[in-house]
């Protein structure tokens, strides 16, 4: 490869660059649910997220395991192709999975600074706050 093509090459890398992940450093890695929209975490359910460089995202949501895609651009935010399990468990364990579940569906940004992430709607409203791992 030449010098006169270099420049080529590195504007054809900038445009081929996936933006799922512009933006995301903070965001990537293993979170863990601290507080819900519409209420407090149930005690003793363990709810995770895990985001991934690669565009994947991952976790359990207190009873189901949940995958699926994620788009990040600078701090907007989308989960894309979220399926799960359906195993049945216990009613409040159900209902906090069924709205952190919501919550992903509904996230359009979210605000991320080391140790702590919060998930945020398109009107602007904190949907979750999660903690790392």
């Amino acid at each position: 490869m030449s010098l006169r093509s270099l420049p080529l090459v590195c504007l054809l890398a900038i445009a081929t660059a996936s933006p799922a992940f512009a933006g995301g450093s903070l965001l990537y890695g293993n979170w863990a649910l601290e507080e819900l929209r519409d209420g407090v975490v149930t005690p003793g359910v363990r709810t995770t997220l895990q985001v991934e460089p690669d565009g994947r995202a991952s976790g359990s949501g207190g009873c189901n395991s949940f995958g699926g895609g994620v788009t990040i651009n600078d701090n907007a935010l989308q989960f894309t192709d979220i399926a799960w399990t359906e195993m049945a468990c216990e009613p409040a364990t159900m209902a906090q999975e069924a709205s952190f579940f919501a919550v992903l569906a509904a996230t359009v940004k979210f605000h991320a600074e080391p140790g702590v992430l919060v998930l945020i709607d398109s009107a602007g409203s904190k949907l979750a706050t999660l903690r790392a791992l």
